[in-house]
């Protein structure tokens, strides 16, 4: 607690005026902002944290009361804070305010005639504790300025009003680039004469990624190089305003700055007979960027595109089944093998863009024995129908596709998962998101959690789990919205997992 030394009479009496209720008055149009700066790295013990104030439009005010709240009183003196108020005020030490262990109220008042009109500045000092280290994150925020001519006359602005904050130490934030499209892709060949235009043909691929800046907000103008590698046998066409060919064996290299959403994308196109060989692209889409310490970041997505004929594989049988898990398993049979080095399963949500989920699964070079091969599928995307083929590849690099099979998904499948070991915080997905995203969690035993979200000043937005839960995986969505039930902007956000003694903090990226 504050140790207090014994007031002059003209002290008591300003502690009395400020303490005094409030009303509404000629001061309700004033504006406050924070000139110094909102953020504050390398911070250590026993130093000094100012936060300058300004105030726009007073009138006539001799009064000012500032209180401001810590995201840790361990980590502040807090019997230290104290106000530098207008030239010729008379200030009064901080005090904890009744009943709180992290807001201290500073106050300030001018004796005698005048008062201060228009414009004014002052500033708001506390000073870090002895434990308090260059690794520890903090914030300090203002939240209640009362201003007036006099004890009775004075207009309040809350925290909401206010906006004004300063964090301590803040995590690195990074700019990031990532994909915005399926990375892993395989369609058809264009027709001959198709793969120079862009006409929505067979062939026609878009490949896209989305750029935010160190503050997690989706930024246009970032330039963006896409290297393109053509390692088939038929050329690879780059659609646009203006049409780039790439040949077999070249490289070609694209410029596309992102957009208003932070994307930058291409459109890449392959044509081919039915004797063509089989095409495929390394892309690489990569940027330059700082991140919030200043440090330049290279930043890049990899890409893989194949081109190729459907002929069907020489299957004895290809089908599937959904397993009491609601997996699905994928099983085929063949009758022979001719050199033959393997199989990749591919699958696709709307029978047109395909991808692969699986390695190579290894077949027997040549073989004349009856064999049966499987693939268990456990990653589903949410949806109630996917499509599956088989690439079949041999030891010489010839590439052939089975026919696509569909299965239908039951839309209220549960999976029956064993108890987790441990307890864990996953990384939100998607991330970066909009509109939502999901967290999924793992607790070993019955634990009270607590699931929040904040904001980059370490103030909770949205409380999305709280209560006694037994052991098992959960999943919970975040929809962008916070407590009132209003869609927060863009930006990086925290979400903290506590339960019991375990404590996981981990960060995501909304863009609107």
């Amino acid at each position: 607690m504050l140790i207090m030394r014994r007031a002059t009479p003209i002290a008591l009496a300003l502690f009395l005026a400020l303490v005094s209720g409030a009303f509404a008055g000629a001061n309700e149009g004033v504006t406050f902002s924070l000139t110094s700066s909102e953020t504050i790295s390398g911070v250590g013990p026993g130093e000094s944290v100012t936060l300058d104030i300004a105030g726009s439009g007073f009138v006539g005010i001799k009064n000012l009361d500032v209180y401001v709240t810590v995201s840790d009183p361990e980590a502040f003196d807090l019997g230290a804070v104290s106000v530098e108020p207008f030239a010729g005020w008379f200030p009064l030490a901080g005090q904890l305010v009744s009943g709180t262990t992290d807001q201290v109220r500073v106050g300030a008042a001018l004796l005698g005639a005048g008062g201060v009109t228009g414009d004014g500045s002052f500033t708001v000092t506390l000073t870090t504790s002895a434990a308090f280290t260059a690794e520890t994150e903090a914030t300090v925020t203002v939240t209640l300025i009362s201003v007036g001519p006099s004890s009775s006359d004075r207009d309040e602005f809350d925290a909401a009003a206010l906006g004004l904050a300063v964090q301590l130490n803040p995590p690195v934030s990074d700019p990031t680039l990532s994909a915005s499209s399926a990375t892993d892709i395989s369609t058809d060949f264009s027709g001959v004469g198709d793969g120079n235009v862009a006409d929505g043909s067979d062939g026609e691929v878009t490949l896209a990624a989305v750029f935010a800046n160190e503050t997690g907000a989706a930024t246009a103008g970032q330039a963006i190089t896409w290297t393109i590698v053509n390692n088939g046998s038929e050329s690879i066409f780059v659609l646009g305003s203006s049409v780039s060919e790439i040949a077999s064996g070249a490289t070609g290299t694209v410029s596309a700055t992102s957009g208003d959403a932070g994307v930058s994308a291409i459109v890449l196109d392959a044509e081919g007979d039915k004797f063509a060989g089989s095409t495929s692209a390394s892309v690489t889409a990569s940027t330059s960027a700082a991140n919030s310490e200043g440090a330049t970041l290279a930043l890049s997505v990899d890409y893989s595109v194949t081109w190729d004929v459907p002929v069907p594989a020489e299957l004895a049988s290809f089908a599937a089944d959904i397993t009491g898990d609601q997996d699905v398993q994928l099983q085929w049979a063949v009758s022979s093998q001719t050199n033959n080095l393997g199989w990749e399963v591919y699958r696709s949500q709307d029978n047109d863009v395909f991808e692969r989920v699986s390695g190579l699964i290894s077949g027997d070079g040549t073989s004349d024995t009856f064999r049966t091969f499987g693939f268990l599928d456990a990653e589903l995307p949410a949806t109630d129908v996917l499509f599956y083929y088989l690439r079949q590849i041999d030891l010489n690099g010839t590439v052939t596709r089975s026919n696509v099979i569909e299965v239908m998904l039951a839309p209220t499948a549960v999976l029956e998962q064993a108890l987790p070991l441990a307890t864990e915080l996953a990384q939100n997905y998607p991330n970066p998101f909009n509109p939502e995203t999901t967290i999924h969690f793992d607790l070993a035993s019955e634990s009270g959690v607590s699931l929040r979200v904040f904001d980059m000043t370490g103030q909770v937005v949205r409380t999305l789990v709280r209560g006694s839960l037994p052991a098992g995986s959960y999943t919970q969505l975040w929809d962008g919205r916070n407590e009132l039930g209003l869609k927060v902007g863009s930006g990086v956000y925290f979400y903290e997992l506590q339960a019991g003694s375990f404590n996981s903090k981990k960060k995501m990226t909304l863009l609107q």
